[in-house]
């Protein structure tokens, strides 16, 4: 689709806009009912936390009136109303609430019953002002890492979970906390919800001439299954007084036809009427006319005649009329299926009695009708049938019952797959909703352990195309919904849900799949992706790098001249402009498919250390922008590049650890011992193998393994046997012992009882004693358990120089874990170190914010409780398609993996932090404060750290620093200032967010 033709669109849509083809929004609906007692609204105290008083009032002027009094204790009040039950597209009110306060905070409950929880900026005037929030803009933009200014906090919790709107709305609360002032009275009115505007379908007539150039509509073929014709295609001289194409034919040296293509793929418009053709030709006569339907159906007709007569003319292509004609590929069933979406008008030796013959096209229109909003329910899985997995393959034990499918399997038959594949139902590109409605009661020590829905895709040949995951379920977790939007390539003709269990045991239970397609704009959209990449490394640069950006904008068709521009900002991690909106030109890169641009932020607007993100939007007519971002920062070389790499006390394991540049990322945080993925074949000679050696040698970082003890934990001595680990391991460390090795991780995370255990033991017992024997020396870290009784009576303690764990829950949990294993050590006589080669947080549908804040805290208490080292999972899994932005896995990554442009998240700027910042310290003392705060102190020699936070409010805490010292603050986000005395008192603000504090001095405690 070339510019004429986004422009056109931009013309019907607005021409149907101004004449109201296309419906508004519904008038919103007034949130306060006169003639209901409070107006219909309901008031609650935070029962949960007594203490709070208040009340609340509807006066004669129609205003509500919360009133509020903390003085006595208590967290919040509040007021409630229902929601009408129909999609919401926003709520607005107007809102005087105390001078001083600047914000107010909103829940919104969603059809799930999550409970969506929002800060609102306000003026601190204590006037009237009018608030909007626009709900899906906001979930949209937060899906999208843009998130809109007038949030200050967001969190989620109940229903779906899953940090998106789920239409309709439940319920609107306005609630006023007890931070906000002691006492006083907010005041509402005008509260209204607005309506999401309804579906509809937009007709117009489409110009399909366009100048003719590498990306434009129009292209010439010359038939190329019969060589030796030639030809060309031209714009028309503008003497003819036409803007069209000149198609010109030469079948003297051989040939069948010459034609003019046009691909119309691009408008993926839902329906399409006649073309209309103004043509003229002093020797032409006849054309031959191909059609391309939805279904890739190819119908051709011939005899199109006119007079030769050199006159313009009009000629009709009806699609109907090549019904039951001839036909081939597609459904090929000789039947019309609209949309069209190709056109290839031919000249053969039918259109003249000359062998060279030129054709002028004038003018071709044609009408399109295109979807705007959301299609109807398309497949649905019906478990109540009289044969419910009639056209299901499964595997395991699935079965159905209570109209709903299980998937169930036990401990001891954890290696055995468990999957159920649905019968396939017919799809076309496009956008798709899928969903899954679903429960789990599964063994889950983290989210890897899971059930798993994803939607197989294949094409008219039944070969798999790709497959979308849906979602994943883990634990204990009630009926919750799964929901995701995929848009399915243009080769896309049928599909099918599939169902699994991965690594666990327990059962899930399904009520519903289902799939619908979506069309969002009247047309597909121009802009395919926005793509963006620097020469740093992770977007990390250092100082005096110049902060340049390579912005690519990969289209589906032409732009038009007013959309060949980029804008773009800097924001911090909050989302507040750091910079001015900028804007820079697209150039066409050379390819069909691309314009390119390079941003340049100015370094006066940038402060070292400090985490930012540029975001571009990118025009495409008519259509919604497609926005953008890129994490970055400007950061010295890793402070723990000086020290050696047994020195600082942390690791790291990757999804994948023969990525080179998760390697390569890793060091650039300072991390100096990384995880390879070494081992060797099963079978003699026990070839070794380890991949990136190299590169940690050239890094100068030390490395550390697993060990082929994972497949006995996984599938017992069927692949291995005691002798292939006993030989296996001696060979791998004459290859590579004294290339780096810092450590050999036994295994994985095991699983199962009894005879299991032991089996498990043997392999750890073949593995600690052929390292020792070739070096007493290396350190063998037992396998990654939870504190487990029976693997220390099965005597695993022998066979390991020490522990290892994994966390991914609460960081209290660290502690628990430690005590819990300090306890089974002492009872054993087992006293040993212990490290952790994965904490971690399950971080899908959480802000960045509270991942960096575990991050940091996690760290903390496991040192603090003694730990020796610890990686915090993980860096990076490559998504070249772009696809797994928000995905668990992703989720995971310190790194956003977006096309495989690896830029740095807010937690990667706050790891790079904690170990730069705790180096070679070591814990020297802790202290809980009656205002909430925790404070952590680590140090070596006269160097020193502190971790603060508190969970319950901000707090303005006085510092524990000695006098006369220069004190350093770190923010979650990098950023650094000096912590100066008032009146002789050094005094801090610190949040939940953690901060660090850097000094000099010499100081034994925290009192």
């Amino acid at each position: 689709m070339h510019a004429r033709l986004v422009d056109a669109l931009r013309s019907w849509l607005l021409a149907a806009l101004a004449a109201g083809a296309v419906a508004s929004a519904a008038e919103p609906t007034l949130l306060i009912d006169p003639a209901r007692p409070t107006g219909g609204w309901s008031f609650d105290n935070g029962r949960e936390f007594p203490g709070a008083v208040g009340s609340l009032e509807l006066t004669e002027r129609g205003t509500l009136d919360l009133h509020f009094n903390f003085t006595g204790g208590g967290a919040y009040v509040q007021a409630a109303t229902g929601l009408p039950s129909k999609p919401v597209e926003s709520v607005a009110f107007e809102i005087k609430a105390p001078a001083g306060v600047e914000k107010v905070t909103l829940r919104l409950i969603d059809e799930t019953s999550q409970c969506h929880q929002l800060d609102l900026r306000i003026e601190g005037h204590g006037e009237w002002q009018r608030v909007r929030f626009p709900i899906d803009e906001f979930f949209a933009s937060m899906r999208a890492g843009a998130p809109l200014d007038i949030i200050q906090r967001y969190e989620k919790w109940g229903g779906a979970n899953d940090g998106r709107w789920h239409q309709p709305g439940r319920t609107l609360v306005v609630l006023v906390g007890r931070g906000e002032a002691p006492s006083g009275v907010v005041s509402l009115r005008g509260v209204t919800m607005r309506p999401a505007p309804p579906t509809v379908e937009i007709q117009s007539e489409l110009d399909l001439i366009g100048p003719v150039g590498d990306r434009a509509g129009w292209r010439l073929t010359l038939g190329p299954e019969y060589p030796g014709a030639k030809g060309s295609l031209d714009p028309l001289p503008s003497a003819s007084g036409k803007h069209g194409l000149a198609l010109e034919a030469d079948l003297s040296g051989g040939g069948r036809y010459v034609g003019a293509e046009c691909d119309l793929g691009v408008l993926n418009a839902i329906d399409s009427g006649p073309i209309e053709l103004e043509v003229r030709s002093e020797e032409v006569h006849a054309l031959t006319v191909r059609l391309v339907d939805a279904t890739g159906q190819t119908h051709q007709r011939r005899g199109f005649n006119f007079q030769a007569n050199g006159e313009w003319q009009t000629l009709t292509i009806d699609p109907q009329v090549f019904v039951n004609g001839e036909h081939w590929a597609g459904a090929n069933d000789g039947q019309w299926h609209g949309p069209l979406k190709t056109v290839v008008l031919m000249l053969n030796a039918g259109s003249s009695d000359a062998k060279s013959m030129r054709l002028e096209v004038g003018g071709a229109a044609m009408r399109v009708t295109a979807e705007a909003t959301v299609s109807e329910q398309a497949w649905n899985a019906d478990f109540a049938a009289a044969e419910p997995l009639q056209g299901w393959s499964t595997h395991g034990d699935v079965q159905t019952a209570d109209a709903r499918l299980r998937l169930t399997r036990s401990l001891d038959q954890i290696s055995q797959p468990t999957t159920a594949a649905g019968p396939g139902f017919e799809v076309n590109a496009g956008v798709w909703q899928v969903g899954v409605q679903w429960r789990s009661a599964l063994e889950s020590p983290d989210n890897s352990y899971h059930g798993a829905a994803s939607l197989e895709v294949f094409d008219r040949r039944g070969d798999l195309i790709e497959s979308f995951p849906i979602g994943i379920v883990y634990g204990e977790a009630d009926w919750r919904r799964a929901e995701q939007h995929v848009t399915l390539p243009r080769a896309a003709a049928s599909a099918r849900f599939v169902a699994s269990l991965q690594k666990t045991h327990g059962e899930v239970q399904i009520d519903e799949l289902s799939a619908r397609r979506l069309e969002v704009q009247p047309a597909r959209q121009t802009i395919e992706s926005v793509r963006i990449a620097s020469a740093a490394l992770g977007n990390l640069f250092y100082p005096g790098d110049p902060v340049e950006f390579q912005v690519e904008v990969r289209v589906n068709a032409a732009l038009a001249d007013d959309d060949q521009r980029l804008r773009w900002v800097v924001k911090d991690y909050r989302g507040a402009e750091q910079t001015e909106w900028g804007e820079t030109r697209l150039e066409a890169s050379g390819a069909a498919d691309a314009y390119r641009a390079t941003v340049r932020v100015p370094m006066k607007r940038l402060h070292t250390g400090q985490f930012y993100e540029l975001h571009v939007a990118a025009p495409q007519g008519v259509a919604s922008p497609v926005e953008e971002y890129s994490g970055f920062a400007v950061l010295p070389k890793a402070a723990a590049k000086a020290f050696a790499p047994e020195q600082i006390p942390f690791t790291i394991r990757n999804w994948d650890g023969r990525i080179g540049d998760y390697v390569r990322l890793a060091d650039r945080l300072g991390l100096r011992v990384i995880g390879l993925w070494g081992g060797w074949s099963s079978k003699p000679p026990h070839e070794p193998h380890l991949n990136s050696v190299e590169l940690c040698e050239e890094l100068g970082a030390k490395w550390a393994t697993g060990t082929p003890a994972a497949s006995i934990e996984r599938s017992g001595f069927e692949e291995y046997s005691p002798e292939a680990l006993r030989q296996g391991m001696t060979n791998f460390l004459e290859a590579y012992a004294d290339r780096g090795l810092a450590m050999i991780w036994q295994g994985n995370e095991p699983h199962g009882k009894g005879q299991k255990v032991l089996d498990n033991v043997r392999a750890y017992q073949a593995i600690y004693e052929s390292a020792k024997a070739f070096d007493p020396a290396i350190e063998v870290v037992g396998t990654s358990v939870e504190p487990n009784r029976e693997y220390f009576e099965a005597g695993y303690y022998r066979y390991l120089d020490s522990y290892d764990f994994h966390i991914y829950e609460h960081y209290e949990n660290v502690r628990r874990t430690i005590r819990e294993y300090r306890a089974l050590m002492e009872e054993f006589d087992a006293i040993k170190p212990i490290h952790s080669s994965e904490l971690g947080l399950n971080s899908q549908g959480i802000a960045r914010s509270v991942v960096a804040s575990e991050l940091i805290k996690k760290c903390t208490v496991f040192f603090a409780e003694g730990g020796a080292t610890v990686s915090w999972f993980t860096i990076l899994y490559p998504d070249p398609k772009g696809q797994a932005r928000g995905r668990f896995g992703d989720a995971h990554c310190v790194f956003d993996c977006k096309h495989s442009n690896y830029n740095a998240r807010l937690d990667a700027v706050a790891y790079y932090n904690m170990i730069n910042g705790l180096l070679d310290k070591r814990f020297v003392a802790e202290r809980s404060h009656d205002s909430a705060v925790q404070a952590f102190l680590f140090k070596q020699g006269d160097d020193c750290l502190q971790v603060l936070w508190s969970d319950d409010r901000p707090v303005d805490h006085l510092l524990a620093v000695p006098t006369g010292v220069k004190v350093t603050a770190v923010r979650l986000d990098g950023r650094r200032s000096l912590v100066d005395a008032v009146d002789g008192r050094r005094l801090v603000t610190v949040s939940k967010e953690p901060v660090l504090l850097l000094y000099r001095g010499d100081q034994a405690d925290l009192d």
